[in-house]
């Protein structure tokens, strides 16, 4: 089975049950990394995740609460002995971030570092970014701010079932066409404006999209009322909660 599991759900400010934002795909001998905000060796050693089975990484955007785990899990995997290359997906400018952060603790210059191969995913609509065991990802554009950033689709080519993952954004018709039909929309909900959205307007997204399920995510923990927060979702008539760290949903 594969599976999608939260690493991490909160906003910028993290609290003492919510990391911020990271997610692994998972399957029966492999993994994806999606994000990498936080601890992201700590949470995969909790979950059994074990470094070799890492396949690839995406980053979505730039942004220091979804990047600034990148380099301890390539030091992770150095030291856990890895000689494959790693293939990583994101936005040219996130990337070019990635790879400086990199250079900044000297580990690209690390006697027998693994190869990373660098693959620069346009800010179009319905983008490919990878397709493996029998799971296909999917990128279109969000709105956030002036910053470069990918929602993802991914999908199991086989059944068809879908989870569409929106990263930071504000509400944007392309974001809204690549949640279409999806069985869970996990949605960023951090407040309205500033290329953030509410849970209000993340409910209308999954209205418009016609999900079977919608998910919360990156939304403000430090002293925040969570249950307030959810209820603003009431719009969406469907399954609706908050993503909690460690939540897992099955593709």
């Amino acid at each position: 089975m594969t599976e999608l599991i939260v690493l991490g759900t909160a906003a910028s400010v993290p609290d003492a049950e919510h990391d911020t934002v990271a997610l692994v795909l998972r399957g029966p001998d492999w993994a994806i990394m999606i994000d990498c905000g936080g601890s992201p060796l700590h949470k995969l050693a909790r979950l059994g995740v074990d470094l070799e089975e890492i396949r690839a990484v995406v980053l979505t955007h730039r942004h220091a609460d979804h990047l600034y785990g990148f380099p301890m899990l390539v030091q992770g995997l150095w030291l856990g002995g890895r000689e494959s290359p790693l293939p990583v997906y994101g936005p040219a400018e996130t990337l070019d971030v990635a790879r400086t952060l990199l250079e900044l603790f000297t580990l690209v210059e690390r006697s027998n570092m693994f190869p990373l191969e660098w693959h620069p995913v346009p800010l179009r609509e319905a983008r490919p970014v990878l397709e493996t065991n029998g799971v296909r990802i999917t990128a279109t554009p969000g709105t956030h701010a002036g910053v470069g950033v990918l929602a993802l689709r991914i999908e199991d080519t086989v059944t068809g079932r879908a989870i569409v993952y929106t990263a930071d954004t504000e509400p944007c018709p392309a974001v809204t066409r690549l949640a279409t039909g999806a069985d869970l929309l996990l949605h960023e909900a951090s407040g309205e404006g500033f290329g953030h959205s509410s849970p209000a307007q993340a409910a209308e997204v999954a209205c418009e999209a016609g999900v079977g399920r919608l998910v919360l995510t990156h939304y403000p923990v430090y002293g925040a009322d969570l249950q307030a927060w959810l209820s603003q979702a009431a719009e969406f008539p469907g399954p609706t909660t908050l993503a909690r760290d460690g939540d897992v949903y099955p593709l």
